[in-house]
């Protein structure tokens, strides 16, 4: 539908083009011509045709309903991000109670498990002897086949989330199956080991989780294990 007055165009057809760079030149038409305003009917998503007005109302009321969503999300993340972190210094506020390797493994296992509501944890070494602890499945002398299962995620030093493959899950844990796992890599500078969290809830870790703060779990965990490794 035109939208310039009647009077425009006795003296000459415009095309669409024209009466856009019109408008674009002239953007204080409509202040000039407020009337206009109410008469524009633009096509509603509905079918329906609608005033200018009401178009630009409801354009404004979906961006604002679409703002409160992304402030929505921000401010979920931060209350998990809060959560998390608090949940973490419970972690590292036990672990540094521990005074030997078993009671940091019993610890950690123990602690994880009610703080992030896991059903399985499990921690392997493959390249960090510790102290008195040879005889722990955590410290299996070094395998070449088993190494390369993690070798992605190790090289990477960035923990993942969601799904692992059947090798992995078998290895961690046994023939227990686990619907979705947080792998996160140990050891400085270069990673040694893997802390691994399984559940049997496929949605509990996902790919589209922040592992910034569980990057940081895994440092701590880290150099409170330096107290027993062998050097």
């Amino acid at each position: 539908m035109s939208i310039i007055p009647d009077e425009l165009f006795k003296t000459k057809s415009l095309s669409a083009k024209e009466v856009e760079d019109y408008l674009q030149t002239h953007p204080e038409f409509f202040v000039e011509h407020e009337h206009l305003l109410a008469q524009i009917v633009v096509p509603h998503h509905q079918g329906a045709a609608i005033s200018l007005v009401a178009r630009q109302i409801q354009v404004l009321r979906d961006e604002n309903q679409q703002i409160q969503r992304q402030m929505q999300k921000m401010i979920d993340a931060a209350r998990r991000n809060e959560s998390l972190n608090a949940q973490i210094q419970r972690l590292i506020i036990a672990l540094l109670g521990a005074t030997n390797v078993e009671d940091f493994f019993d610890t950690l296992y123990l602690t994880l498990q009610q703080e992030f509501n896991t059903d399985r944890v499990t921690l392997r070494l493959f390249d960090m002897p510790l102290q008195d602890a040879t005889h722990r499945i955590e410290c299996a002398e070094y395998d070449a086949q088993v190494f390369s299962l993690f070798e992605a995620v190790l090289k990477s030093r960035e923990p993942i989330c969601g799904r692992i493959t059947q090798e992995q899950t078998t290895y961690l844990f046994e023939q227990e199956k686990m619907g979705s796992v947080v792998l996160i890599p140990l050891g400085s500078p270069q990673a040694q080991g893997i802390l691994a969290l399984g559940s049997q809830d496929v949605a509990r870790f996902h790919a589209g989780m922040s592992t910034d703060l569980l990057s940081y779990m895994g440092r701590l965990v880290s150099h409170i294990l330096y107290r027993w490794q062998v050097v």
